[in-house]
Parts: C-alpha cells; sequence; structure tokens
C-alpha cells in the first residue's frame, strides 16, 4: 500500500490579490511533485514463507524492521513486551467502535503512572501497553509479580494472547462471534496447558499453524520467531475484519 505526500515550497511569494494570486497558487500547484513513501522491500525475507504476511503486517503497522541495515530478521525471536506491542497495534487497526487502545490515535494511553508488575518500570517504552492489556485481561504475569517484559515469547504464549485478544475484541464490538474452519489436529500438544487455544485458534482463520507450515506438529514451547508472530497476528485481525 502506497502513502502519497506533497512537497510544497518553502519560503514566502509576495503578490498582488486578484489575477496574481491566482497564478501564484497555479504555479504552485503545477510545479509541486509527488513523493511517494515506499514500505521498505526487506533484503532478508524474499524466500521466506511469511514474506507476504510480513510485508503486509509491517504495511498496517503491526511490526517494523530494522531500518539500520533494512532488514526484517524473520527468525529473530520476539519477547514477551514485543508481543504485547504487536497485539495491541492489530487491536488498533479495527474499525470504529467503542474500542480504545493505546496508539498514536490515544496517546495517553502509551504513558503510564503505576507499574504494572514489579519488573515494568512507568519509563519503559512497552509500559503503557503491558498495563492496558493486562487491565482488560488479555495477559497475566508471573506468580512472584513479574511479568519479564525482554523474556522470548513461546508459540504456545502467543497463541494464548491473540486467543484472548480475539475475545476482547469481539466481545467490545459485539460482533457476530468467533469464526470457524476446519481445526488442525497437531501431533504434539496433547495435555499442553495451551491445547484448547491452541486448537481453536487453528479454527479461527488458521492464525496456528504447523511450524514453516509444514508437517503436522506445532512445537507450543519453542520461541515464536518475528516471521510466524507477524503472519499470526495479522490472521487474527484479518479474521476479526471479516
Amino acid at each position: 500500500m502506497l502513502k502519497s505526500t506533497f512537497n510544497f515550497f518553502s519560503g514566502s511569494l509576495t503578490a498582488k490579490t486578484g489575477a496574481g494570486t491566482a497564478a501564484i497558487i497555479l504555479l504552485c500547484a503545477l510545479t509541486t511533485k509527488p513523493v511517494v513513501a515506499q514500505v521498505p522491500s526487506f533484503s532478508d525475507v524474499d524466500t521466506d514463507i511469511y514474506a507476504k504476511e510480513i510485508q503486509e503486517a509491517v504495511e498496517i503497522g503491526l511490526i517494523a524492521g530494522f531500518t539500520s541495515n533494512n532488514t526484517f530478521r524473520p527468525t529473530l525471536e520476539l519477547t514477551r513486551e514485543q508481543m504485547v506491542s504487536m497485539v495491541i497495534n492489530a487491536l488498533s487497526q479495527l474499525p470504529p467502535s467503542p474500542l480504545t487502545v493505546p496508539s498514536e490515535q490515544a496517546p495517553d494511553l502509551l504513558k503510564t503512572t503505576n507499574k504494572p508488575y514489579r519488573d515494568v518500570e512507568v519509563t519503559r517504552w512497552s509500559a503503557g501497553k503491558i498495563e492496558w492489556a493486562k487491565e482488560n485481561e488479555i495477559i497475566i504475569g508471573y506468580s512472584d509479580g513479574t511479568f519479564r517484559p525482554t523474556q522470548i515469547v513461546t508459540r504456545a504464549e502467543l497463541i494464548a494472547v491473540l486467543r484472548k485478544a480475539v475475545e476482547y475484541g469481539e466481545n467490545t464490538r459485539r460482533s457476530g462471534g468467533i469464526k470457524r474452519q476446519q481445526a488442525i489436529t497437531f501431533s504434539d500438544i496433547s495435555a499442553h496447558w495451551g491445547q484448547k487455544a491452541i486448537t481453536e485458534m487453528s479454527a479461527y482463520c488458521g492464525v496456528a499453524t504447523p511450524v514453516n507450515e509444514t508437517g503436522n506438529a506445532f512445537f507450543p514451547n519453542l520461541g515464536t520467531q518475528r516471521n510466524y508472530a507477524a503472519a499470526a497476528t495479522l490472521r487474527m485481525l484479518n479474521c476479526m475484519n471479516k
């Protein structure tokens, strides 16, 4: 998706009122050149199985790449605070509704005066989003009162949070309920604490899928890579918008 902006002249123009003013305005309009802002084409995602979804997720602002070298680093593992940020970015993309989430449109919610967890300082970049997600029961911390924001998030944890985000979004917007398709029978989630959420989210527009989209194993305890996190969150958003 391309966004166009215009590079208007800087400086001042002095002219008499009437035809002279009109001529200057017309001249500015004719000589102004459009500047097209394009989403980066990352150098390291061309062969990634999630390449198309990564690009779309970046386009709509769910996640960003690394501007220092124009990479996305698709196999880099996601942290818990990064997961929260991505999920909230997705919720902010929903159509107009009673839903108010921390975003550029609601900047006050991006800040907090209270520590949401004892290891999340109010000055931390993610503090406002973590507090909002906690208050709306999208995330939970650990029994010792910590959130561990820089800890790698597992694939099961990602799906659990995405499931909570769906519940929040659907209930708040009073929409038609959870959409379903044929659930995937994974070979490695039996008796796992995340089994129910993983199975349900596989039936929710294919949010939960096998590692690298092959085989029938979900690998619930594996660290979540940025490529799958972007794809799964995008799928959730698209499903909620249907």
